[in-house]
Formats: structure tokens, C-alpha cells, sequence
């Protein structure tokens, strides 16, 4: 009987160790939009909206209500970094597990990567391009221009 009960805590025990280590951290992402708020701009985020392109978790921020950014959240680095290498070096394709999607964009797409994070941009606004850089450095895709 000890047995078993001895052998049922070591399967829960491992039960909740793996649980908790496949959590996302979002330490770079709430680092990143107070950064952002402190600077003085308002932030509306959505939680987990439809799933668009990259495999990571989703959320759609509002910058002063005209601007948006989307963000992919990761296990860890290793998982942002395999996501990444997915889209093509213009932020046009997609490839995947034999597919490849084409993305039509409205504006150019500005691609950054931090921690276990990618964020993405599809706008002009020079002012947050900059912010953006200097927040999350150059973009991996998109380059620093317009």
C-alpha cells in the first residue's frame, strides 16, 4: 500500500513539474508594453486572438489607438528562433512541415525578435519604427527603413 501511494506522489509530483515547465514566460513582453506605457503611450492588448501565421502564442496590441502590433510569444528562445527561420527573408512567406504560405501585407512588415518573443509591425509611423529599434533592436526582416 505505501507502495502505491509513494508511487502516486512521484507521478503527480512529475505531472506538476512538467506542467509548469511548458508555460510561456512573459517577462519580455510586460517589460516591453510598461516600456512602452512609460513612455506615454496607451496600450489596449487582446488576449488570445485568432492564430495568424507564426505558431507562437498571440496577442494584438492597439498603440494609441491607431497603431498595431502583434506579438508571438515562446516557450523559450530556441522555439522563437525555429519560428522565425520559417519566414522568408522579406516577411512575405511562410514555410512549414512541407507548406509554404504567401502573406499579403498592407504596409511593409517589420519583424524583431527578444527573448522568447517575436514581434511584428505592418506600418510607417517613423516615431514607433524608432521606438520599436530601440526597444527590441533591428529588425530581423523589414530592415530599419521605410
Amino acid at each position: 500500500m505505501k507502495k502505491i501511494i509513494v508511487i502516486s506522489f512521484l507521478v503527480l509530483c512529475a505531472l506538476a513539474i512538467s506542467s509548469c515547465s511548458t508555460q510561456i514566460s512573459e517577462a519580455a513582453y510586460e517589460e516591453f508594453v510598461e516600456t512602452l506605457e512609460d513612455r506615454g503611450y496607451t496600450i489596449q492588448v487582446e488576449e488570445d486572438t485568432e492564430k495568424i501565421i507564426l505558431a507562437g502564442e498571440h496577442k494584438r496590441l492597439t498603440i494609441n489607438e491607431t497603431d498595431y502590433l502583434s506579438v508571438f510569444l515562446y516557450k523559450n528562445n530556441d522555439e522563437m528562433e525555429k519560428d522565425a527561420s520559417r519566414l522568408s527573408a522579406d516577411g512575405f512567406t511562410y514555410s512549414t512541415e512541407g507548406r509554404t504560405i504567401s502573406i499579403s501585407w498592407v504596409s511593409k512588415p517589420r519583424f524583431y525578435k527578444k527573448d522568447n518573443m517575436i514581434v511584428l509591425y505592418v506600418g510607417e509611423d517613423a516615431e514607433l519604427i524608432h521606438v520599436y529599434g530601440e526597444l527590441l533592436d533591428s529588425p530581423f526582416i523589414g530592415g530599419s527603413s521605410g
